[in-house]
């Protein structure tokens, strides 16, 4: 059980980093500079470039209902503005490592949808 447990981690940080390497791949013409922007106190969520909202739900649809790839999605603008994300992405990709505040963002949608 346990094993499976720890299989379950290991599989979900790698997922997490082909979603999060996948959109910058694909967008790495946006630059950080690029990015700066602020939330305003009536948005919900921070705007992202829409193909960074494509390649995301592409990514994450390989292996992911659209429920799951649209909650995780939504939970991240709301809670990281672009550029931000684009620094946790960077940084994933050069550690190989998620932040764990990502991770439980992916999870909570995990378990929004096995309800």
């Amino acid at each position: 059980m346990r094993l499976a447990k720890i299989t379950n981690q290991v599989n979900m940080r790698h997922h997490l980093l082909f979603i999060l390497s996948t959109f910058v791949l694909v967008n790495s013409g946006i630059s950080i500079a690029s990015a700066q922007e602020s939330k305003p106190a009536t948005q919900e969520k921070y705007e992202y470039p829409q193909e960074v909202s494509k390649t995301f739900m592409k990514g994450c649809g390989f292996t992911n209902s659209k429920e799951f790839c649209a909650c995780s999605f939504d939970k991240l603008r709301s809670q990281y503005s672009f550029a931000e994300f684009l620094k946790i992405d960077t940084a994933a990709r050069e550690t190989k490592q998620v932040p764990q505040e990502v991770i439980n963002i992916f999870q909570s949608c995990r378990q929004d949808n096995k309800s």
